[in-house]
């Protein structure tokens, strides 16, 4: 169990001349070894950069080289190349086969002062065989926890907060809404943590988020500059797109998404708009206007004006209170704003057990894949495939244990030939008559399919696929597959 610990002669420890990362090369010399580790210019970026880190910091302490001996009383470095190759360009700038590098190196090297370690210590193996296993665990990922289980971004920033003495946005955004619960919902205190702290960072930091939610970002510090009474139905819709609706950091990678992703919030429960219906209402009832552009501390935020007036922007100062969620506005129901259907960003976000691997496939894409409102027609034309296979696979199965889907029409057997809409009436009487669908929902699905040129028709998908004048809509797209859902589930349990 006791590992073999050897400080050796920088001299003494050679490059790894069948290095994995060489592909099926091999180096013939300890020259051509480096060469082929920088033959990637950004590969020799790298090596350059961490040549820097060591002569600032000197060799990572958490690491040691990992080496076999050889005949010569050498040592071949297994587990540790490229910080090899660092050391010996420290050493010798000129071994570096990159002019463009080689400045680099020689100022690192200057860094030094002189005082590049002549030993380095290694765990010394006695074979490459015996160093294969910990290689392979160190860079094939956790392995069920026996390899290097890496820090996910909540870990990296409380990391960072820990070193800083000083909270991200994102985890500022947390604590306002743990903080504030007279303001904001369980739910959303929920939701909100399963967020990644750093896509919450990412959005509210950006200009839009907080010229929107009415935010500011003053000495580090996230303070609002109205009371959260008119920014908290904001933050929750954006929470909810993220938890329930499908959206991530992809949605808000650049400042046009970011845009993109605030214009998804409706206008009426932005805080400007808010602020403007309580001031009307205000004055409707004192006959005068008063003033909504106060600042309610946040967990210990400093007010943003003198005035600090909490959740009732006519309040007089002394009238500031964190009150719970019952008590938070007197006579008057929180305003809670939830994304509809039609905010998600896929067509279908239920979770649904589909046995056949084709038809899983397909459900899988407008899951995850296909976004109705980037790619409408695509959607159509793939949700139209999905409804038909289906029932295809649903009457198929039905028919291998004798109790067959029969035809609305005339009670014969349906058939792969048979059009769509007599599949979905059928399919849905029989789904009925089984006790999987109520008669309201078959009644509602047989009637949506079949009524002619109906949005959500067949016919009127079949234009998606062969008419070039009726483009999807991708509001009208989700309001259909909503109603449809029923029988998919009923099928697909």
């Amino acid at each position: 169990m006791k590992r073999q610990i050897q400080s050796i002669n920088l001299n003494l420890v050679v490059l790894d001349q069948e290095n994995v990362r060489f592909g099926g090369d091999v180096a013939q010399s300890q020259r051509e070894a480096i060469e082929l580790l920088m033959a990637d210019p950004e590969d020799g970026k790298k090596i350059l950069r961490l040549a820097e880190h060591i002569a600032q910091h000197g060799l990572d302490p958490t690491e040691l080289q990992l080496v076999t001996p050889t005949d010569n009383e050498s040592f071949i470095v297994l587990e540790g190349n490229r910080r090899l190759t660092a050391l010996k360009l420290l050493q010798k700038p000129d071994l570096c086969p990159d002019e463009k590098l080689l400045k680099g190196f020689i100022n690192a090297q200057r860094l030094l002062n002189g005082n590049l370690p002549s030993e380095i210590e290694c765990s010394v193996v006695k074979s490459r065989s015996a160093g294969d296993m910990w290689i392979e665990l160190k860079h094939t990922g956790q392995n069920n926890g026996v390899g290097r289980v890496g820090w996910d971004s909540d870990i990296r920033d409380e990391r960072r907060a820990r070193q800083t003495g000083i909270d991200s946005v994102g985890r500022q955004i947390r604590n306002i809404i743990k903080n504030n619960q007279g303001f904001f919902s369980k739910q959303s205190l929920d939701d909100v943590l399963d967020i990644p702290v750093t896509t919450l960072t990412r959005l509210f930091s950006s200009k839009p988020a907080q010229e929107m939610f009415h935010l500011k970002i003053e000495n580090r510090q996230l303070v609002p500059l109205v009371s959260l009474e008119f920014i908290a139905p904001a933050v929750e819709y954006a929470i909810d797109l993220f938890s329930k609706h499908g959206y991530n950091v992809n949605d808000i990678r650049s400042a046009d998404d970011r845009k993109r992703f605030i214009d998804r919030i409706p206008e009426e429960i932005h805080p400007t708009a808010l602020i403007a219906e309580k001031n009307n209402k205000s004055t409707s009832e004192n006959g005068k206007c008063t003033d909504s552009k106060s600042s309610a501390p946040v967990d210990g935020s400093p007010s943003m004006t003198d005035t600090g007036t909490g959740g009732n922007p006519s309040a007089e100062p002394s009238e500031t209170s964190s009150l719970p969620d019952d008590k938070a506005a007197p006579g008057e129901p929180k305003i809670r704003a939830r994304p509809s259907s039609r905010a998600r960003k896929y067509l279908l976000p239920w979770s649904l057990s589909i046995s056949n691997s084709r038809i899983n496939e397909i459900y899988r894409e407008l899951r995850k894949d296909i976004e109705v409102d980037q790619c409408p027609n695509a959607t159509a034309i793939a949700f139209r495939v999905f409804i038909e296979v289906t029932c295809d696979e649903y009457v198929l199965g039905q028919k291998k244990t004798e109790n067959p889907v029969l035809r609305t029409d005339n009670k014969k057997p349906v058939t792969e030939s048979d059009t769509l809409e007599t599949k979905v009436k059928a399919v849905v009487q029989h789904l009925e008559s089984m006790g999987l669908l109520d008669k309201k929902q078959a009644k509602a699905i047989a009637k949506r399919a079949g009524t002619h040129d109906q949005v959500g028709s067949v016919d009127h998908f079949n234009q998606f696929i062969h008419s070039a004048a009726t483009p999807p809509i991708p509001s009208e797209l989700k309001d259909i597959a909503d109603e449809y859902r029923p029988m998919f589930e009923a099928i697909w349990k």
